[in-house]
């Protein structure tokens, strides 16, 4: 519908094909001397989905011979199952094995991880507050792990004031919500604390830089002004789930980090792999022959279910017709979307395999996309606002029974 409905007043003319560029671009991630390659490499799935370590190293061999240096990891990884450390350490073990060869350098490559208040994957592994002393202790062992002696970008990796019930929301709704996760009250004290609990690993030259993840323009706001009375660098980036099926982001949380300095650094813009479309067309799957039941929204349903909810499913289907309309992959359309986002500073991407690692990272050779591709990528979005993301019921969003309503009444006109 929304692409037929632009298509004429655009004009039904196939679109000129867009251009590639040659090398992978790098620029200064926001605020910080950091010059990173758009694309940055997401790590959770090694450990995991990813179940050899030597198939990890494979990965990253190949993302450097590519031309990218940004990688990111957490304390927490890998998710979905087998949580915590795991990820960390099979990075640490190739970084060794490279330096210790002469093919790598630690300066030729900038590594992002996380600390999170739930304490998964921390030596203490109970939940916390981002307290001076657990965020030490996990600074200090994400070093060990890592084999490294500083981290170049170290995220509070979600608020203490939500803990894990914070996830899937695009809205605050009411603090009950958060009664049963929280560690923190989100006050200026409790604010004042972490910014102070962070300075102390600046102190130490443990980091070179900090960010935020999964934050609102609250707390993105009360985080730079307790920077700014205290003297603290302010947040680099926000690492938000964003992506075609969620615009979240472009609220109020956008304006606060354009005022702030501070840049988007979005996950998930994949949707979890739902926007490569291959849940709608397997031919769609970067890896020949693979079978689908292996991919993740197959594996494990119950992990992050909101990318594959009936209207995101909806919205993809539109998004595919669309992307094939201006030659592009699904996947190649959704990545450059967002790379092109001008609140972002880079696009961290997510893989199983060579075949997606490949597929990602020459989505951001693609010159940016024209005005008439994002006019109707904004139609779709009209239509389907954000269904990745819950305002006040995630069970309703997961079920969609409206769908099956608007079904039922388009049937009964059709036999009028």
């Amino acid at each position: 519908w929304a692409t037929a409905l632009l298509s004429c007043c655009h004009g039904a003319e196939s679109p000129s094909p867009i251009k590639r560029s040659a090398s992978l671009l790098r620029k200064r991630l926001g605020s910080s001397d950091m010059m990173v390659t758009e694309v940055c490499a997401g790590t959770m799935t090694w450990g995991s989905f990813v179940q050899d370590e030597n198939e990890a190293h494979v990965q990253l061999d190949k993302l450097i011979d590519l031309g990218v240096n940004f990688v990111d990891t957490a304390e927490l990884y890998p998710v979905a199952f087998n949580y915590g450390q795991t990820t960390e350490r099979w990075i640490g073990n190739w970084l060794e094995k490279r330096r210790e060869a002469g093919t790598l350098r630690r300066e030729d490559v900038y590594i992002a991880t996380k600390s999170n208040p739930a304490g998964i994957g921390s030596p203490e592994g109970t939940p916390h507050n981002f307290s001076a002393e657990r965020l030490e202790a996990s600074a200090r062992a994400s070093l060990a792990r890592l084999r490294t002696d500083y981290i170049d970008l170290y995220y509070l990796h979600f608020p203490s004031r939500f803990g894990f019930a914070g996830f899937g929301w695009a809205s605050w709704g009411g603090p009950e919500r958060y009664a049963a996760s929280r560690t923190s009250d989100g006050s200026v004290d409790d604010i004042e604390r972490q910014v102070l609990a962070v300075k102390r690993l600046f102190e130490l030259r443990i980091i070179k830089h900090w960010a935020l993840s999964n934050e609102n323009a609250y707390g993105l706001t009360m985080f730079c002004l307790a920077c700014d009375r205290l003297g603290v660098p302010r947040p680099v980036c926000v690492q938000n789930d964003m992506s075609l099926n969620n615009r979240a982001y472009e609220g109020d949380i956008a304006e606060a980090a354009h005022q702030f300095g501070v840049v988007g650094l979005p996950y998930g813009v994949l949707a979890g792999g739902v926007l490569t479309g291959k849940y709608h067309n397997h031919a769609f799957q970067s890896d020949d022959g693979r079978p689908i039941a292996a991919s993740r929204m197959r594996a494990r349903p119950d992990f992050q279910p909101r990318y594959a909810s009936p209207v995101a499913l909806a919205a993809t289907g539109e998004y595919i017709a669309l992307a094939a309309k201006f030659g592009l992959k699904p996947l190649e359309m959704a990545l450059a979307w967002a790379r092109d986002r001008w609140y972002n500073g880079g696009v961290i991407i997510g893989m199983t395999s060579i075949a997606q690692l490949e597929d990602c990272v020459n989505a951001f050779k693609l010159e940016p996309l024209p005005p008439s591709l994002n006019a109707e990528i904004d139609a779709i979005h009209e239509r389907y606002r954000n269904p990745s993301a819950a305002y006040a019921n995630k069970e309703l969003v997961l079920s969609a029974p409206w769908l099956e309503r608007s079904a039922d009444v388009s049937s009964s006109h059709d036999e009028v």
